[in-house]
């Protein structure tokens, strides 16, 4: 069975393209390609990012017999190249469960960067590192919840707010900036998960989408102020819990399938509200030992699930069944 990996050239460089070709190439049996291979017809499997999901049905439509997988189809705008390929790869619980629709062959295969897993020596210290890495969407989210929390925790303990994402520093006036901390920005960079991100005691997962009170007043028919509310992208995933795992950091994250399954058993906290998240982050500020205990709990969880090489032994059997 010879696979190949094509992705254009305009998008070799995206962080997901990277990410998946960096557990991908542990494969004996995979080729990769920027644009379509003259020799294609020599391949068994044909794997495509979704940026360039037009490419399955032209493949499709030349090699019927050859077996074409979408990865990572993001959103339901990609359906017409769900639909003409033979198999999808997705990261995620929230993707798989949506894509069950298009009654094609589904693997879940879990990217991230590829650092390696780092053994952290917790110790008890008087400045805490929270450390964030993502998009600043999901930062801008965290206006009622997290930024609250850390305002809070802030006016008690020493905090550093280490925030690694693409773009300008802050300014200070950002609806997600904190008071009462110490704000470090940090630019995306692989090189920067080991020199920078590594040195967080916490790393924080939020996730979900705000959902204002004249929402939940519309949303909430039986009336009861107590119900939750939640609201997530279809793409959530576990990637950014797994980046903090490989690096022994434990993790506080929002209500969101991916870290239910995943943060579980003393692995590490979930929360949902303002009060939640300062709890939680109280629990793991005030103990070094608490830190280290979920911060090894979750990397050999993480390690025996998401491993490049056991998820690479599961894709080939899936392969192999189509």
């Amino acid at each position: 069975m010879k696979i190949a990996f094509i992705v254009s050239p305009n998008h070799i460089n995206a962080a997901c393209t990277s990410f998946y070709a960096n557990g991908l190439v542990g494969l004996d049996n995979i080729d990769f390609f920027q644009g379509i291979p003259e020799n294609i017809s020599n391949y068994d499997i044909i794997l495509i990012m979704t940026y360039d999901h037009e490419v399955v049905r032209l493949i499709k439509e030349d090699y019927p017999d050859i077996k074409v997988g979408l990865i990572d189809p993001r959103t339901s705008k990609v359906a017409s190249s769900v639909e003409s390929s033979d198999f999808i790869i997705v990261d995620s619980i929230e993707m798989e469960d949506f894509w069950r629709l298009s009654k094609k062959p589904i693997l879940r295969y879990a990217e991230y960067p590829n650092i390696g897993y780092h053994k952290k020596l917790h110790e008890k210290k008087d400045n805490i590192v929270i450390g964030y890495h993502g998009n600043q969407l999901h930062l801008n989210e965290t206006k009622d919840t997290v930024k609250i929390a850390i305002s809070e925790l802030g006016k008690k303990y020493n905090i550093e707010y280490l925030v690694m994402y693409n773009g300008s520093k802050p300014t200070g006036s950002e609806i997600w900036y904190p008071e009462n901390v110490k704000i470090r920005h940090v630019n995306w960079s692989m090189d920067n998960y080991i020199k920078e991100l590594s040195k967080s005691d916490i790393g924080i997962v939020p996730n979900n989408l705000l959902i204002n009170s004249s929402d939940k007043i519309k949303i909430n028919h039986n009336g009861n102020p107590d119900n939750y509310l939640l609201s997530f992208k279809m793409p959530s995933n576990p990637g950014r819990l797994i980046t903090f795992a490989n690096l022994g950091i434990p993790v506080v994250a929002d209500f969101f399938p991916s870290s239910i399954q995943y943060l579980s058993n003393n692995c590490g906290y979930i929360a949902n509200s303002r009060h939640g998240w300062y709890y939680c982050l109280e629990k793991l500020i005030l103990s070094h030992e608490l830190r280290q205990e979920m911060g090894d709990n979750l990397q050999k969880t993480i390690y025996e699930k998401f491993n490049y090489d056991i998820q690479n032994k599961r894709l080939s059997l899936f392969l192999e069944s189509l």
